[in-house]
Order: structure tokens, then C-alpha cells, then sequence
């Protein structure tokens, strides 16, 4: 995952930052992260992410502050899309035609942005679309989405007392609170459907959803902030008629300042989705003392996040939400570019207490180390899994397959130099759906001065290889520019190994169709690639 910074929060919360990006790295990715100007054009940015995918690698990317918006689409001016996703066209005295946020565009890994058309309907001066003014012209999602993309920004929010920097720190502490299991919720979704009796049932893709993570009791129907007051909860829905700072039923924005609504947020109405505007009501959700992680805009199209039931992260729900055509039930808009989460696309719902204090301490000959660690205070889990790296920012390698049930390990095939070990506490954790093995934040260590293996193959041999689709249907491809054989693996989300070979030519195409759907990693010797299956 990629963490880009706008200069002002980069300079105001270091300590902060590295917070995150320890905690991402504990999580299992693989951390980089970069400071990007604020006056930088989106296609800047765009090209910063390409790069970095067809080098390093680039699954997800988490934009952290004010950083540049891309907007897309002519509504009401093209021949297709007559209406905007709310369907407020010129007729309307509030019209919403013109281009709206985009930022998926940052996630395609394939297909065209144009612009080469125009509108003159727009009511904003930020929905204005000109030729060649860098804002796009499509309104479904061009190709397809292979990078998650999340943004955490509170530009321009004078409703909260607290200015922008405070409440991104405000936000990045709620996010590590939550990670270490220290926010303890209701697991049941609120639903609050201020557009009940709508033929289109906005509503019924979260109460499908909401279901299968909490089970047939996980709904409950009631006012957000009259139901929040009493208990904190996971999930919440909420849809009405709209304007940028309300939500008829619901509330205000400053509604927020005294409230929280629940951690993971669905809210659907009228011109929120533009939520760079001053005093945002979506934003809002996420600047509220204690909750508030996620918000997504979900009815036109609905979103799809029932994987989240099974343990997976907001990334996936957007990557499955956004290349949703027809795939599953989405109602109108599937496939569009104004798609955007809101927030950080590493959280998923089951966090679990973190064990502590790992210490390390190498043999008389320092080829092998005994690791050892402070239990978890979580009950009924299956044990620990233990990982090594050559690096603190990700790249941890599973050493156990099967958890372990004592605080101890032995490592006898440490790397050359410096090691990193982290540690997971592993949980079968029931939901809606069924159960999974479950994995805690990582707690981590360092030590030096070992003889043992070379850590992996230096990135130089592997800079030309590329792995597609990411999002799996049968087949997965790996491309190399050289003809030498490259290990490789697939592993998925607890580690355990599936799948083994070498490569052999120029392309090698491997079939995972026996494999259920969900998340997997395929590893080509030292580089991390993350796959998704249908």
C-alpha cells in the first residue's frame, strides 16, 4: 500500500503517521509512502501511481489530506446519462449535471480517460467541465480497477472546532484504537431508510450485507442518532432526501459535531457525493470523536460488501463494488466513476487484541532465534503465527503454518544481517456467513548482527515482472522480460501455502479455478503481488 501525504499533515504529525504505517505494515502489507503537493495536478498524482505499480507494486493507496480530486463526467449533457447518479438534471433549480468526483481514477489499471467533451449545465464551478481542462469525460469506470483507493481529508470543515490537522490526528488514533481491538461496538447495523417504499430499495443492499456479517439479528431499524446515544455500533445505513450539509430524517452536519454514527457508514441522498465542498456530510461522518472509520455512498449503484463478512478489508469491497457490472445486484450507475470510499482502505470489521513485548534473542553462533512474547488478552484463540522479514515496512514471510500455542518459537534459518519478527494472535471468529481464522495487528521486533540467508533476490531482477488480472477469474499470468525461472507460491490470508511451481519462459499463466473465491497473495520469489478471486 502506497500512503500519500499532503505537505501539511506530513509536517504537523509525524509521530502519527508512523503509527499508521506500523500499523499497516502489522496488518500484512507491504508500507511505502510519499509526501505529495497539494497543488499537484491529478494526473501528476496518477502517474506517481503507475510508476510505482509497474515497479515496486501497487495494490491499494491511501491519500491522507488535501490532496487533488479528480472529477469526471458531462450528466445531463450526454446522450447516455440524461440524469446525474441523483437525478437532479438542469430542470432542477439545485441541478447536479456536469462532472462529479472521480476518485477511482487513480485505481485504473487499464482503459481510457477522455476529455475531449463539455458541459454547460453545471451549477458548481467544480462540476464545470471544459475541453482539455483536465477533468474527464466518462461516466462508467474505464477498463478496469486493480488499485484500491481511500481518502482521509477534513479540508474546509469550520462545522468541528477542531481544524483540519486535529482532526485527521483525531482520525488516525480512532483508526489505531479500532486495529487493537481497544473500540469495542455493537456488531448490527443500524438502518435508518428515510426512502422507504422506493421501487429501487436504496436500503437492501446493507440490510443484505449487514446480515450476512451479523447475522439475522444484526439489523436494527432506528433513528442514527437517537440509536447512538445509548451504545456505539458497527455499521450504520442512511438514506433521505439530501443537500451537501443534510439529510432529510438524519440530521446536519454539525449534527455530527455532538453525535457519532457507527464505525462503518452507508449514506445515500442528493449531492453529497461532491464531498470536497466546505462542511461535506459525508466527510462529517468521519469527524466525529469516536467512531467513524468508513463512509461510502451506496444505492445508485449499491455497493457489494459481504466479503467483509469472511474477514476481508474495504479495499476488496471497493475493488468489488467498482468493477461490479452485472456481477451482482448494484441497481442503476453500476461500474461508475463516481464511486469513492472514504477512509482508510485497510480496516476490515474482527480486530482482535494484539499480543506485546516480542523479544529476540540469537544462539551462541547467531544462525537461529528463539522468539518469545506477552500473550494476548483475547480468549479462545487457536495461537500465534510468526513472521520474518528483511524489513519493518512489510515483506513478512509466515514461518508456522499451524498457529502455535505457546509464547515461544525457534527461527533456524534467519536471514544475513538484520531480522524483523512479528507476531499474530489467530481466532476462529464467527459471523453471519460462517467462520474464518482470524488474524490480530502484529506486534514486532528487530535484531542484528545474524548469519544466515541472503534475504531474497535484489529488486533489479525482478523490476520487469508483471502479474495480471488481479482480479482472478480461472487464470493468473505472470510476465517476466527474461527467460530465467522464478519461484513462486500462493498463499492466502493466514499464510498457509496452496499453490508451488517455477516459472518457466517469457509468460507463465497459472490456474487457480480449483481455488474458492476470496483473497489471496502469490509471491514470485521476494515480491508480493495480492490477487483477488471471483
Amino acid at each position: 500500500m502506497w500512503v500519500l501525504i499532503a505537505n501539511n499533515i506530513n509536517d504537523s504529525m509525524p509521530a502519527d503517521i508512523e503509527t499508521l504505517k506500523t500499523d499497516l505494515a502489522a496488518d500484512g502489507w507491504n508500507v511505502y509512502s510519499e509526501i505529495i503537493n497539494e497543488t499537484a495536478l491529478v494526473s501528476d498524482v496518477k502517474a506517481f501511481i503507475e510508476s510505482k505499480r509497474n515497479t515496486i507494486g501497487c495494490d491499494a493507496v491511501y491519500l491522507l489530506g488535501h490532496l487533488p480530486v479528480p472529477y469526471s463526467g458531462v450528466y445531463c449533457q450526454d446522450d447516455i446519462y440524461k440524469y446525474p447518479p441523483d437525478g437532479h438534471n438542469e430542470t432542477d433549480p439545485n441541478s447536479h449535471c456536469g462532472a462529479w468526483i472521480a476518485d477511482v481514477y487513480y485505481g485504473t489499471t487499464s482503459g481510457t480517460w477522455t476529455d475531449t467533451d463539455s458541459t454547460t449545465l453545471a451549477k458548481r464551478p467544480e462540476n464545470d467541465n471544459l475541453l482539455g481542462d483536465g477533468k474527464f469525460d466518462n461516466h462508467r469506470i474505464p477498463g478496469e480497477v486493480g488499485i484500491a483507493v481511500g481518502r482521509v481529508d477534513f479540508y474546509n470543515m469550520p462545522q468541528f472546532t477542531k481544524s483540519e490537522v486535529e482532526l485527521t490526528r483525531q482520525y488516525l488514533n480512532k483508526a489505531h484504537d479500532f486495529k487493537i481491538a481497544q473500540t469495542q461496538v455493537v456488531k448490527q447495523g443500524i438502518v435508518e431508510d428515510n426512502f422507504a417504499g422506493q421501487a429501487e430499495g436504496f436500503s437492501s443492499a446493507a440490510i443484505r450485507d449487514f446480515t450476512a456479517i451479523a447475522g439475522e439479528n444484526g439489523i436494527v431499524r432506528g433513528d442514527l442518532f437517537q440509536t447512538t446515544r445509548t451504545d456505539d455500533y458497527l455499521m450504520a445505513y442512511v438514506c433521505g432526501a439530501g443537500f451537501y450539509v443534510s439529510c432529510n430524517g438524519v440530521g446536519y452536519t454539525d449534527s455530527f459535531t455532538v453525535n457519532n454514527a457507527a464505525v462503518f457508514n452507508h449514506i445515500f441522498g442528493s449531492f453529497f457525493g461532491d464531498f470536497d465542498i466546505k462542511n461535506n456530510f459525508m466527510r462529517a461522518s468521519l469527524a466525529t470523536e469516536k467512531l467513524g472509520l468508513t463512509c461510502i455512498w451506496s444505492g445508485r449503484p449499491k455497493w457489494v460488501t459481504h466479503t467483509l463478512a469472511l474477514g476481508e478489508n474495504y479495499a476488496d469491497a471497493t475493488l468489488r463494488s467498482q468493477n461490479n457490472w452485472l456481477d451482482y445486484d448494484g441497481n442503476y450507475y453500476q461500474n461508475g466513476a463516481h464511486m469513492a470510499l472514504l477512509g482508510d482502505p485497510s480496516l476490515r470489521h474482527d480486530m482482535l487484541y494484539p499480543p506485546s513485548n516480542v523479544k529476540l534473542a540469537a544462539n551462541g553462533t547467531n544462525n537461529a532465534v528463539d522468539v518469545s512474547w506477552t500473550a494476548t488478552t483475547e480468549t479462545d484463540i487457536a495461537g500465534y503465527h510468526v513472521y520474518r522479514s528483511h524489513k519493518p515496512s512489510g515483506g513478512f514471510v509466515l514461518l508456522n503454518t499451524v498457529p502455535v500455542s505457546i509464547s515461544t518459537f525457534t527461527d533456524d534459518s534467519p536471514y544475513d544481517g538484520t531480522n524483523h519478527y512479528m507476531v499474530r494472535a489467530a481466532k476462529e471468529t464467527a459471523t453471519g456467513s460462517g467462520s474464518y481464522m482470524n488474524l490480530s495487528l502484529g506486534v514486532s521486533e528487530e535484531i542484528n548482527g545474524l548469519e544466515g540467508l541472503k534475504a531474497g533476490v535484489t529488486q533489479a531482477t525482478l523490476s520487469n515482472v508483471k502479474v495480471y488480472p488481479t482480479l482472478v477469474e480461472n487464470f493468473v499470468v505472470i510476465e517476466k522480460d527474461n527467460k530465467s525461472a522464478y519461484r513462486y507460491r500462493i498463499q492466502n490470508n493466514i499464510g498457509s501455502v496452496l499453490l508451488t511451481g517455477s516459472t518457466s519462459g517469457n509468460i507463465s499463466q497459472l490456474d487457480l479455478s480449483a481455488l474458492p473465491s476470496g483473497m489471496y497473495y502469490l509471491i514470485v520469489d521476494s515480491k508480493t503481488y495480492k490477487l483477488i478471486k471471483h
